[in-house]
């Protein structure tokens, strides 16, 4: 696989973007998307925090999301446009992402991301639940292009906990290197949640499966070579 510096690059430089990229299985069933589908959801996310909510590479975007594809599809979206991730960030960022369930406690101006499996827009019903001052993000990134407009090489932009994205792809390379032959691993929330299941992808072409548990029967049937917690 080529080497790139920066998420977008690496994103678009995957050898076969048919492949899977991330699967999620959780109560509401189970969706995979292959790398073609990423880039297409991070684009649409790239594009609307730049063209609609007006951030710019260096702002800080707060992260709630649950375990789930969207948390993944968010991380890409967000490096995408060059901005930094802040898992649990508060006011201090310049814009908050939460799921609905997360959202409850958080300050207003919080964007709702829908965890619909298929990715579909909150219904009447949880809109009416959101706190006062939070809207359903996911209409406007819906209606955004599928290709990047506000695009250029992001390799030293701060990505996560300091590190530049070059430095975040290097971690996930120095993993590969220390799992030869992994193609595929199973990953449970744990300290790596906001980098591997977004950044192995990019720099294995290998995917991941997003569960709460994952057992080795479950392991076996999905063909998982790898688990980590």
């Amino acid at each position: 696989m080529v080497a790139t510096s920066d998420v977008r690059s690496a994103l678009l430089t995957r050898q076969d973007p048919a492949l899977p990229f991330v699967t999620h299985i959780g109560p509401d069933g189970r969706m995979e998307l292959s790398g073609l589908s990423v880039a297409n959801a991070a684009a649409k996310i790239a594009n609307a925090l730049a063209g609609e909510f007006g951030l710019e590479p260096g702002d800080s975007v707060g992260v709630h999301l649950p375990w789930h594809w969207q948390r993944v599809t968010w991380l890409i979206g967000i490096w995408s446009a060059g901005l930094t991730v802040v898992p649990g960030g508060g006011e201090e960022c310049d814009l908050m992402v939460a799921g609905p369930q997360e959202a409850g406690g958080l300050p207003g101006g919080v964007q709702v991301v829908s965890v619909h499996p298929f990715g579909l827009p909150l219904d009447a019903s949880q809109l009416a639940q959101l706190p006062p001052g939070m809207e359903d993000i996911t209409l406007a990134v819906r209606a955004q292009p599928d290709q990047q407009v506000f695009s250029a090489d992001h390799s030293q932009a701060i990505a996560l906990d300091g590190l530049t994205q070059t430095e975040l792809l290097e971690r996930g390379r120095e993993w590969d290197r220390a799992h030869p032959g992994v193609l595929r691993i199973g990953i449970t929330q744990g300290m790596d949640q906001w980098w591997l299941p977004a950044i192995w992808p990019l720099v294995s072409d290998g995917s991941v499966v997003l569960a709460d548990t994952i057992d080795v029967e479950f392991m076996d049937a999905e063909r998982i070579e790898y688990v980590t917690s």
